[in-house]
């Protein structure tokens, strides 16, 4: 890969990022969405202001996070590049975009979220078990879930969803007009599902997700673990069995042994993970080698086995 293509991918990962900021129409937007469902609950709480220390060190906490993912964003999106690469020397066949020419964009978008949404509770899914936790884990650290906690995700956690989207959605050829119109709604959404405020959506809970939904999700209790997986949908949690809303929460949000607004220690979270994830798996295979290997010498004649 020369200079050129490097100074090429940077430019174009500046201009998603001005994108992205200018998707600080999305920002901006869920901003004042957020403004508007906080007033609403300040109502409903009977004009009571409930804003401690522990909230603003925790939106600070994110915001730190989201500029560290900016700093290391490039390397990332050349990370992904190359995946991509990959992924088209490989030869799947795609459907040709033409194809889509004739599809409505009211009837298209809803498709294509509805297509990431599959995406998204697959790889969200990953990213409950075992390996691709400690990376995940970052976005559960927050101890007190707001809008903002959307942005609390360690750098490599889009990596691992451009990895999903590129297998199970890269055949699909859509226009970028709408991938762009699913990405807003889906951004809009995630930031929506967020906000603490115990709304459940009645009769429309399985068609959309809420904040009493996804809030479950956060919730540092056993029976909620790897829950409400679905960003969009709840009607997949519920197909794959992993709906779980008994009602409001009242549960402390967090994950347990993950550090919680320690900006250093959760960018560092995954490795240190990793190497004790590996350490431990070194460790009981000498431990099973060396079972075996006593378990294989039979006990001296005339003794007993149980000496």
């Amino acid at each position: 890969m020369d200079g050129q293509t490097v100074a090429d991918m940077m430019l174009a990962y500046l201009g998603r990022l001005v994108d992205h900021i200018a998707s600080a129409e999305v920002l901006g937007y869920a901003l004042l969405a957020s403004a508007l469902l906080v007033a609403v609950d300040f109502v409903r709480r009977g004009f009571r202001i409930v804003w401690p220390w522990r909230k603003i060190e925790s939106v600070l906490a994110t915001a730190a996070i989201y500029g560290v993912n900016l700093l290391f964003g490039p390397y990332v999106l050349l990370l992904a590049k190359l995946l991509e690469d990959a992924y088209k020397a490989t030869g799947i066949p795609h459907v040709d975009p033409f194809f889509w020419q004739g599809v409505p964009a009211w009837l298209l978008i809803p498709f294509a979220v509805f297509m990431f949404d599959i995406a998204n509770y697959w790889s969200h899914r990953l990213m409950h078990m075992k390996w691709l936790w400690p990376i995940h884990a970052i976005h559960h650290s927050d101890p007190e879930v707001n809008g903002l906690t959307t942005y609390r995700v360690h750098v490599f956690e889009p990596l691992v969803m451009l990895t999903v989207y590129t297998v199970l959605l890269g055949w699909l050829g859509l226009p970028a007009g709408v991938l762009g119109g699913a990405a807003v709604f889906l951004g809009l959404l995630n930031f929506y599902v967020h906000v603490n405020v115990d709304w459940g959506h009645g009769p429309f809970r399985l068609l959309l997700a809420s904040p009493r939904f996804h809030r479950w999700h956060h919730a540092d209790v056993p029976e909620a673990y790897g829950k409400n997986l679905a960003n969009v949908f709840p009607f997949l949690d519920v197909a794959f069995g992993t709906y779980y809303v008994p009602g409001t929460c009242r549960a402390e949000v967090g994950a347990e042994g993950v550090p919680k607004n320690d900006v250093v220690r959760l960018v560092l979270f995954p490795f240190v993970e990793w190497g004790r994830m590996v350490r431990d798996a070194i460790r009981a295979g000498r431990a099973g080698e060396g079972a075996s290997e006593t378990s294989d010498v039979p006990p001296l004649e005339g003794t007993s086995s149980a000496q």
